[in-house]
């Protein structure tokens, strides 16, 4: 990842952070929050958390199933040249 990339997460984790913060401050779900028990920040935090996962896994598996496509595009054109010049060598 490179330096761009990687301020644009900080800034966009700050930003989250900041937003988090105003809506527990200054809204009636913070004091709802503090008074929960302890156990819902848990069930919230695996929430979160298992979100995160599934875009991450998704994404990896996007971009394996790309390469698969590409790889198996590359055989099937690579058959395609064979084939063709087997062809030409057989007319002349």
């Amino acid at each position: 990842m490179d330096k761009r990339q990687k301020n644009q997460r900080l800034a966009l984790i700050l930003l989250i952070i900041l937003a988090a913060l105003f809506v527990l401050t200054q809204t009636a779900i913070g004091a709802a929050l503090l008074a929960s028990p302890w156990w819902v920040y848990f069930v919230i935090a695996g929430i979160l958390l298992s979100g995160y996962l599934s875009v991450k896994y998704s994404k990896e598996e996007r971009e394996f199933e790309q390469e698969w496509i590409e790889k198996e595009g590359n055989v099937y054109m690579e058959r395609l040249a064979e084939e063709k010049a087997r062809r030409i060598k057989e007319r002349s």
